[in-house]
């Protein structure tokens, strides 16, 4: 009789996959990527999303709506909540314009979205409308996105 094996809780498997950096107190996801900018993923309920914002819900509650979770440190691979605040996209735009990490911006000049809006589009676990709503959007749009018929990965 084969036993099933058991699963780790989340808090557990989350802890084994950072390290501490004691100079800047940044908790460095050295685990999977799920992009080319450092940020790492997770699953969390059953879901794939960013390891920073699973280490938000797990450390802090759930992501209300429209809000991005950002950073104050400026290093995407940092998952330490006490480094992270909630923010809507605009403060996400704004913080990454002033730190000099603006995205790459669409080839085509009536593009909405830049390729790194797409990317994090086609990971987002949340509803469409949701999506939609906070980058301006059609739903169908958001779809065509994560099936990876627009903005695939690079």
């Amino acid at each position: 009789m084969r036993r099933r094996r058991q699963e780790k809780p989340a808090s557990q498997r989350f802890e084994e996959k950072y390290i501490p950096e004691p100079m800047s107190g940044c908790w460095l996801w050295i685990a999977a990527q799920q992009n080319d900018q450092g940020y790492g993923s997770f699953q969390l309920n059953g879901k794939v999303t960013s390891a920073h914002r699973a280490s938000w819900i797990m450390h802090r509650g759930d992501i209300p709506a429209g809000r991005n979770v950002l950073h104050k440190c400026d290093v995407t691979a940092c998952v330490n909540p006490d480094h992270l605040y909630l923010g809507g996209q605009a403060d996400n735009m704004r913080d990454m314009h002033r730190r000099g990490r603006f995205p790459e911006a669409a080839k085509f000049g009536n593009a909405k979205l830049t390729r790194e809006q797409g990317q994090s589009i086609r990971l987002d676990p949340r509803r469409t409308a949701i999506i939609a709503a906070e980058y301006g959007i059609a739903q169908a749009h958001v779809r065509r996105i994560q099936r990876g018929e627009r903005w695939a990965a690079k």
